[in-house]
């Protein structure tokens, strides 16, 4: 579709091309043409099917019909053309969601994934399609309604930048005096290569927003900087930036880091505490490394940034909080969501704009001027008047892979510089260079397999192996069902509907 094409460009997109606004109470551009967006629901299940039906129509949605197979929903389709269709993954026959995707690709007709289940098999399929966004089941009416406002709005963003021409980011090319004041934002990310002139140009966009923004980059890419960018050619520039890194606490701390706690909340509460997110109230909060977060508190910051709204460790009174919420990790959170070790309800809110730091070696042509500047920075720093780096030195530098990236060169050049015996760096100590990481957010890479299996057979043997796991057991504390997230009644008929043997339950 020519709309991914140039919403791709610089982009490092997660799971599903969705970008989704934080601020959802203040989120209304669709809704007042809700009326002129015809639905078509694509579900086998006729429960879930009117489910769906009757939280749209109080949304204030038309229904354009319920198709229960792929045959009946091109059906419906060739009658009348409807804006979004709503789509099963999993259908009756041979033909499944993700080949009507493929259609409706073609077709340039927006849709959305509803699954109960998103093993990495059927991420990687799925994610090759382009979804507008992905509805886990079971779901509230309201996470339904929030994901189709938000995926109307980005088709439609997405088909007025498919028809502005291409252009190629420059450094102060457009001279208006905006760009001009966004420009000591970036005084302290050093780099002029084309795909840290792209990445500027993303923060530039999406700056002024009140989006939220996720920073995907190996360590030592200077997330925290871009972060720091965002804030400032935010109109919250004025308010308080906080940051917490959810890696450097230890568990049992970090709720009470975010969100405070009230006087004898816990051993050691000895006074009432303020968290990060009120101390951020009005302005932004920058949550580093969120992929180390637990699964217990990824349920309470989901919570929070669906309701806006916090309470106190130990405390029983909710506080609204005005929260513009910046995250980063170095993680791969696909292969943490397939994994089950993040949520992907979570990662829909956080992903509204991901913004991808290149590794160091994606951008050799920033290593002379990385290189400069940390010579100068740490010359002054101790008071040496060191000038450059000889030309067979930095040469070394250009080859050397990097895997630390800007924060290892920053160490290397501190190093030579407390070395250098005159005025010019000769002789830079590097290490062996380590293996290269793989980069945040790359497709899942699966074994190679002579026979693709079909999606039935991965999801029955998926729902097999967690039964295993769960002894046999679907229903009650432990198992299968709680392990899926899924009611019991769910899986009981998913079970019937695959043929899986009752012995396995």
């Amino acid at each position: 579709m020519k709309q991914r094409q140039v919403a791709n460009r610089g982009v490092q997109v997660g799971v599903f091309n969705l970008k989704l606004p934080s601020n959802t109470s203040n989120f209304t551009l669709c809704r007042p043409l809700n009326m002129q967006k015809r639905i078509l629901i694509v579900e086998d299940e006729a429960i879930i099917a009117q489910h769906l039906s009757a939280a749209l129509e109080d949304g204030g949605y038309e229904i354009a019909g319920i198709a229960s197979s792929v045959n009946k929903a091109l059906q419906h389709i060739e009658k009348e053309r409807p804006f979004l269709v709503i789509l099963d993954i999993y259908l009756k026959g041979e033909l499944t969601g993700i080949h009507l995707a493929q259609t409706l690709n073609k077709s340039n007709i927006p849709f959305i994934y509803v699954s109960a289940n998103c093993t990495p098999q059927i991420l990687d399929a799925a994610k090759a399609t382009h979804p507008y966004g992905f509805i886990v089941k079971p779901f509230r009416p309201k996470d339904l309604l929030v994901t189709l406002d938000i995926a109307l709005y980005h088709y439609e963003h997405d088909q007025q930048l498919a028809s502005r021409p291409k252009r190629v980011v420059t450094r102060g090319a457009d001279k208006d005096k905006s760009r001009a004041s966004s420009e000591s934002a970036f005084d302290s990310i050093v780099g002029e290569s084309q795909p840290m002139l792209e990445v500027f140009d993303l923060v530039r966009q999406v700056g002024p927003l009140d989006t939220s923004v996720l920073i995907l980059g190996e360590s030592g890419t200077g997330k925290e900087g871009i972060a720091t960018a965002l804030h400032k050619i935010s109109p919250r520039k004025s308010k308080p930036f906080i940051k917490l890194n959810c890696a450097a606490l230890p568990i049992h701390l970090i709720e009470s880091e975010l969100f405070g706690h009230e006087k004898g909340a816990f051993t050691g509460a000895i006074d009432t505490r303020i968290g990060k997110f009120e101390m951020a109230n009005g302005g932004t909060i920058f949550l580093d490394e969120i992929g180390e977060m637990s699964q217990d508190l990824q349920v309470k910051l989901l919570r929070v940034l669906q309701e806006r709204q916090i309470e106190r460790v130990g405390g029983g009174k909710t506080i609204n909080v005005d929260v513009r919420v910046i995250t980063a990790t170095h993680r791969n959170l696909e292969q943490m969501i397939a994994a089950g070790n993040f949520r992907l309800d979570l990662y829909y809110r956080l992903n509204v704009f991901p913004i991808l730091v290149p590794p160091l070696r994606a951008r050799s042509g920033d290593i002379a001027i990385l290189a400069s500047f940390f010579v100068r920075h740490y010359s002054q720093k101790i008071g040496r008047q060191i000038k450059t780096i000889d030309s067979l030195a930095l040469r070394e530098l250009e080859k050397y892979p990097w895997p630390g990236n800007v924060r290892e060169m920053q160490n290397v050049i501190e190093r030579a510089v407390l070395l250098a015996k005159g005025d010019i760096i000769s002789t830079i100590l590097l290490p062996n260079p380590l293996p290269v990481p793989t980069i945040p957010g790359s497709t899942l890479q699966n074994p190679a397999s002579s026979d693709p299996k079909t999606l039935e057979e991965m999801e029955r043997e998926h729902i097999i192996a967690v039964l295993k796991k769960c002894n046999n057991r679907v229903a009650g504390s432990g198992g299968a069902a709680e392990y899926l997230n899924l009611p019991p009644s769910t899986l009981y008929s998913r079970i019937k509907k695959l043929g899986i043997p009752k012995n396995q339950y």
